[in-house]
């Protein structure tokens, strides 16, 4: 039966059943804070449909177990640690508003809930929800934000490829002596002693070794698979499953009418991402980080804020590119009413569709983009004055940079100050450099365009189109003849002459748009200014890593890793909630002191 916690205060609460000076060290300590800030914001609502509305055992108080997760997560302890921690430790009770002679919750429950916790994404319901408390309560605001990834491996040994092949062929034979032990006779004798009786010792080999086994390991994988294909209790075990797409990922077979099928081992670049890293965790992939998973990691990074927290996390295979998380991120953001106006990224993030699916969402998408043209070693300088010298002959004086550099960096638009649906206007080129860009090409990034790249603001001489519209396709804007007749950029301009007419036109994709006035805007000294505050966010990322065990997570398989990532992002938000709340309170209560000690 749902039952909500009682907000009645008991006289039998650990603070007062202690004197007078250990109760007021313990209500200037963090558990004060996390009483009354924190668990006051626990919705336990979400968590009615677990329970039966009328008959059954009343349920343990969700804030409760609420309140023990976000203390398990917050020094990365284990379940052991936070039951004792309940029943002996002060600040904990006091914390938790709970009464010694009760402070006590088994070890099952705490098992029962966390799968409560992953149905129905019920863990990021709470973490969302008492993250948004904690911003309206403290005034945090949302509109800049940062994203970026990081790389999360589950409790799970990393193998050699001999030794994910060895170790699948060892699981599948220990499920069969357990399950169906009878069909374990019908193993070949030296399989099972490779894999059984000497428990995988075929995997422990040098390099050289490795390489003389991996194709006997091969061939026995698939005698395996042929064996038991049509042994219907055999194939309804998850491990004989494993062994067939181990099979399928990692070897190549070709059978012929009248031959023995040959199975050969594919190439490591043949082998897909998504390929299987580990018998005890099948939803791990491989990436260029390494084994695991990818963490999505969303957070404020407003100045004003008295203290930044985590707005969304996510979890990604590992082989996944970080381009096809950024719109599920922002849309989350968006349905979940943490919109930003700015969203910094790196580089792994910007893309055209991006910019653009974010701009139509009313997000500023702050990420550079790659520029497959870019000169190589001319990144770093800004103007003639700063390029770098160029050889001369001996005695003679060296000659500066090429001029086209300044023309390029006149060329780049200025990064926009502020964001919204109208583009920053930005100051028609000067007649110098008109002079000097007389051999500069003219391309999209040279236009302005308004926030979703749909329309055009003005060309690079500062006119502005007669004309536009919209296809399927493309979009495209005219220009009028009289304006282009007088334009320096008229021969090199990608706008094209409209058949009979002086006017031109010009034909673009959103998308390409978006990117080339990137590829232009992230030259700018101003941008790469702004750009410094992306960087704040590897620091939370390190924090939970190193503070909050997101380096170590002691769970396999992707709902359990998910679910201590959200876990694991809400205690690091609580965390600074309470130091803030904390500090405060220690001030108000230094300066009660003072004043009552100046009117004794």
């Amino acid at each position: 039966m749902f039952r909500p916690t009682d907000p009645q205060l008991s006289l039998l609460e650990s603070r007062f059943l202690v004197g007078a000076k250990k109760r007021e060290r313990l209500e200037r300590s963090w558990a004060e804070a996390f009483r009354t800030k924190i668990l006051p914001l626990i919705d336990e609502e979400a968590f009615r449909a677990c329970f039966h509305e009328d008959n059954g055992r009343p349920n343990k108080s969700i804030r409760l177990l609420v309140g023990l997760h976000i203390l398990k997560e917050a020094d990365d302890l284990t379940d052991e640690q936070i039951l004792d921690g309940l029943e002996f430790n002060l600040q904990w009770q006091h914390a938790l508003g709970v009464e010694p002679s009760t402070a006590h919750v088994c070890e099952k429950t705490l098992h029962n809930f966390r799968h409560k916790m992953m149905e129905n994404e019920r863990a990021q319901g709470v973490m969302v929800q008492v993250t948004t408390a904690m911003m309206k309560m403290d005034g945090l605001s949302a509109v800049r934000q940062r994203l970026d990834s990081t790389h999360v491996i589950s409790n799970i040994a990393v193998l050699t490829r001999l030794g994910l092949f060895t170790e699948t062929v060892t699981v599948f034979l220990r499920e069969l002596r357990k399950e169906v032990p009878g069909k374990l006779a019908e193993v070949d004798a030296p399989l099972l002693k490779r894999y059984l009786d000497r428990e995988g010792y075929f995997s422990d080999a040098t390099r050289e070794q490795a390489q003389r086994r991996l194709p006997v390991v091969a061939q026995d994988l698939f005698a395996l698979v042929r064996q038991f294909e049509a042994d219907e209790p055999v194939k309804a075990l998850d491990s004989y499953a494993l062994l067939v797409r181990l099979l399928a990922d990692q070897c190549n077979v070709t059978e012929g009418e009248t031959e023995t099928p040959t199975v050969t081992v594919k190439e490591g670049k043949e082998v897909a991402g998504a390929s299987l890293q580990s018998p005890h965790d099948p939803d791990a992939t491989y990436g260029h980080k390494g084994k695991g998973y990818e963490a999505q990691v969303a957070e404020t990074c407003v100045k004003e804020n008295p203290y930044q927290v985590i707005t969304a996390v996510d979890l990604n295979g590992a082989n996944e590119s970080d381009q096809n998380a950024t719109m599920p991120i922002v849309e989350r953001l968006v349905a979940e009413g943490n919109k930003p106006e700015e969203m910094w990224v790196d580089t792994g993030y910007g893309s055209g569709e991006n910019i653009v699916g974010c701009a139509e969402l009313g997000v500023t998408l702050h990420a550079p983009v790659q520029d497959p043209n870019k000169p190589k070693g001319r990144d770093a300088w800004i103007g003639v004055e700063d390029a770098p010298a160029t050889a001369a002959p001996e005695g003679e004086p060296p000659v500066a940079g090429p001029p086209e550099v300044a023309v390029l960096e006149q060329l780049a638009p200025r990064a926009p100050e502020v964001s919204g649906a109208d583009a920053t206007e930005e100051t028609p080129l000067t007649e110098t450099a008109v002079a000097e860009s007389a051999t500069v090409s003219i391309g999209l990034g040279d236009f302005t365009f308004n926030a979703t790249f749909s329309n055009v603001t003005q060309c690079p001489h500062g006119a502005g189109p007669t004309e536009q519209h919209s296809t399927d396709t493309a979009h495209y804007a005219t220009f009028s003849g009289k304006d282009c007749a007088a334009c320096p950029f008229a021969e090199t301009c990608i706008t094209r002459r409209i058949a009979q007419s002086e006017d031109r036109t010009l034909r673009w994709r959103d998308t390409k748009a978006a990117t080339e006035t990137r590829q232009r805007e992230q030259q700018t000294p101003a941008f790469k200014e702004m750009y410094k505050l992306r960087s704040g966010i590897e620091s939370t990322n390190a924090e939970l890593k190193g503070r909050h065990g997101l380096n170590d997570i002691r769970v396999r398989g992707k709902e359990r890793v998910e679910l201590a990532v959200v876990l694991k992002a809400l205690a690091l938000n609580v965390k600074r909630a309470v130091q803030h709340h904390t500090n405060r309170l220690r001030a108000a209560l230094d300066e009660a002191n003072r004043i009552e000690m100046e009117f004794a």
